[in-house]
C-alpha cells in the first residue's frame, strides 16, 4: 500500500506501509489456503502419496536393507521413477491453484479480493507448494515410524535416523520445487493439461532424448548430467555407498548424472525459480 504526503512547497512524497503489505499477504494466504481446502482431486492425490508411504514404511520393515537403500524407498524411489513417486502425484497442487482459476472464470474475482496480483500469486505457489512438501514429508516419515516399530517387534536394529535428515532434507526441497513448477508452467500457458503432460513425459523420456542430443554435440558432453531433472536425480540419490554390486553400470544410467547433490540441488531450484518467475510475469500481466 502507498500513501501520499504533502510537505513544506506543496511538493508530495509517496510512502510505502509495510504494515498494510504483511496484511494483504496474510490475506492472500488464507484465501488460497481456504480455496486448496475446497478442491478435491488433489487431496485424493494426497490421500495416496500417505497410502505408498505407509507401504514404503512396511516394505522397510520387513527387509533388512541398508540405511541408504532405506533412505532411497522413504524418498519414494526417486532413481526407479526418475523423480519421486510422490512429485509426479502432488504437483497437481500447483497446477490446478492457477488452472481452476481460469477453468472457472474465477481469476478476476481473486485479483478483486486481494487487489494484487503478484500477491496472490505467491501466495498460490507458496501454499501450494509447502502443502504438498508437508504431505510428502510426513507420509515418508510415517513410513520410517511404521518400518521402526516393526523392526521394534521383531527384535532387529532399528532404522538408523541419524542418517536420515540429509536425504530427507534434500526430498523435501525438491518436493517444494515441483509444485511450484507446475504452477510457474501452468500460469504461463492457462492449461493445466499441456503442464500435467510436460511434468510426466519431460523427465522420463524427452529430457533423456534431449540429453543424448546434446552430449553427440562436440563440447556438450557434460550437458546432460546438468539438465534440470537429472540434477535432482543427483540431488536425491543415496545408494553411492551401494555402487559396488552387479547392476551398478545400470543404476548409474537410470541416474543419468554425475554432479554432486549440493550442485545437483542448486541446478534443480534455480530451474524452478526461473520457471516461476516467468509464469508470475504473465500472470500478472496477462488480461483475465
Amino acid at each position: 500500500m502507498v500513501t501520499t504526503t504533502t510537505g513544506a512547497g506543496g511538493k508530495t512524497a509517496e510512502h510505502d506501509r509495510p504494515g498494510m503489505h504483511l496484511s494483504c499477504a496474510r490475506r492472500a494466504l488464507r484465501y488460497e489456503g481456504k480455496r486448496l481446502s475446497s478442491l478435491r482431486s488433489p487431496w485424493i492425490l494426497a490421500g495416496i502419496v500417505v497410502l505408498i508411504g505407509i507401504g514404503n514404511g512396511i516394505d522397510i520393515g520387513l527387509h533388512d536393507y541398508s540405511p541408504a537403500a532405506t533412505a532411497d524407498v522413504l524418498q519414494f524411489a526417486p532413481l526407479a521413477s526418475q523423480a519421486p513417486m510422490s512429485a509426479f502425484l502432488l504437483f497437481a497442487f500447483g497446477a490446478t491453484a492457477i488452472s481452476a482459476e481460469y477453468a472457472h472464470q474465477a481469476a478476476r474475482s481473486t485479483f478483486l479480493t486481494l487487489s494484487s496480483r503478484r500477491t496472490a500469486y505467491a501466495a498460490k505457489v507458496a501454499v501450494t507448494s509447502v502443502t504438498a512438501a508437508a504431505v510428502a514429508l510426513g507420509s515418508s516419515l510415517l513410513g520410517a515410524l511404521i518400518a521402526s516399530g516393526m523392526r521394534a517387534v521383531r527384535g532387529e536394529p532399528s532404522l538408523g535416523w541419524l542418517g536420515l535428515p540429509a536425504p530427507m532434507a534434500s526430498f523435501t526441497v525438491v518436493m517444494l520445487c515441483w509444485p511450484a513448477l507446475a504452477a510457474g508452467l501452468t500460469a504461463l500457458v492457462r492449461n493445466r493439461l499441456p503442464v500435467i503432460m510436460f511434468l510426466l513425459l519431460w523427465p522420463l523420456v524427452l529430457e533423456r532424448l534431449v540429453g543424448l542430443l546434446l552430449g553427440r554435440i562436440p563440447g556438450f558432453s557434460a550437458v546432460p548430467g546438468h539438465l534440470p531433472f537429472a540434477a535432482s536425480r543427483a540431488a536425491l540419490y543415496c545408494l553411492r555407498g551401494d555402487d559396488d554390486f552387479e547392476d551398478a553400470g545400470f543404476t548409474r544410467a537410470l541416474l543419468g548424472s554425475d554432479v554432486h547433490p549440493a550442485l545437483g540441488l542448486l541446478i534443480f531450484c534455480a530451474f524452478t525459480v526461473g520457471v516461476v518467475v516467468a509464469g508470475g510475469a504473465a500472470y500478472t500481466r496477462r488480461d483475465v
